[in-house]
């Protein structure tokens, strides 16, 4: 049985994030192996990981069951900050992007758990 209603949504949400996090990984290897057009969908990525994160991030401070999601989803904002700054296909925007990894897919697994806890 799946979760439902306002319980599956910081779980939804963390994992919209992640999705976009994952795409814009995609589309950044791309982008970095030289494939025309690939920048302005990589930019668009970051936009939309960033805001699926912030919302994600609302949710699950606003949900009390997810004691552990909103630390994870918080953690994430700091390499999402710096990652921009960070000159393009260097080691350090690899890494910034990598580091985002264990937040974004902690959180996920959390507020699904969290979610499936509270049925």
């Amino acid at each position: 049985m799946t979760p439902t209603g306002l319980r599956a949504v910081p779980a939804a949400l963390a994992g919209a994030a992640a999705a976009s996090w994952a795409a814009n990984c995609a589309v950044g290897v791309a982008a970095w192996r030289g494939r025309r057009g690939s920048r302005w969908p990589h930019h668009a990525l970051y936009a939309s990981t960033c805001a699926w994160t912030l919302l994600a991030l609302a949710a699950s401070a606003l949900d009390r069951r997810s004691r552990t999601t909103t630390p994870l989803l918080a953690a994430a904002l700091l390499p999402l900050v710096v990652v921009p700054r960070v000159r393009a296909g260097g080691r350090g925007h690899v890494a910034l992007a990598a580091s985002l990894a264990p937040p974004l897919l902690g959180a996920t697994a959390a507020a699904w758990a969290a979610a499936r806890a509270g049925e």
